[in-house]
């Protein structure tokens, strides 16, 4: 047995569910790149690449998993190519200047210590993602990742919907089964 208290085999399977779970995470925030729609001011120049800044120490293969599929896949956000910056829970100064440079994307990470309030003040006009229910409807995200009976949905502001920019298009809204629309408190 292992101080966890769980026995090899579980252990090993509670880590491949951790990775699948990642590996889910990632899929979706490329499907949502692709969906979502940035105002020209809102974009880096041309010749710079659009940023995706995430927040919290790496945890099941988030990270990896989302630079080999934007790699593959050679997904853009609006033509620009997509740099990944990951910043580690005690990067905090890092993340505040990354954070001043206006990236399309932020993503916290479950075990995040960031402020979703703090991090829209600095980058208001980025699309903000995070986890659980509770990071869209009373921490101000755009979208979060849920997790029930063995399934991920998101959960999405009906602000993300209706602004200008950054701006997803309302065609998701259709995917009832693993979508669903909520107001922010």
């Amino acid at each position: 047995m292992l101080f966890t208290g769980l026995t090899p085999i579980a252990a090993k399977t509670a880590l491949e569910e951790k990775r699948r779970i990642g590996r889910v995470q990632a899929t979706y925030l490329t499907h949502l790149i692709n969906l979502t729609q940035w105002d020209k001011a809102h974009l880096p120049k041309p010749s710079q690449s659009a940023k995706v800044v995430i927040l919290g120490d790496k945890e099941n293969g988030f990270t990896e998993s989302l630079e080999f599929l934007l790699e593959e896949s050679g997904i853009t956000i609006e033509g620009n190519k997509i740099d990944i910056l990951h910043f580690a829970n005690d990067d905090k100064a890092k993340a505040i200047e990354a954070l001043s440079n206006k990236p399309q994307i932020v993503f916290f990470l479950a075990n995040s210590t960031h402020l979703p309030t703090k991090i829209r003040e600095l980058s208001p006009h980025s699309l903000i993602v995070g986890i659980g229910r509770n990071f869209v409807t009373t921490s101000k995200g755009d979208i979060a990742f849920e997790y029930t009976r063995n399934r991920v949905r998101l959960v999405i502001s009906r602000q993300v919907l209706t602004r200008r920019s950054p701006k997803l298009n309302s065609q998701i809204s259709r995917l009832r089964s693993v979508v669903e629309i909520v107001r922010r408190n």
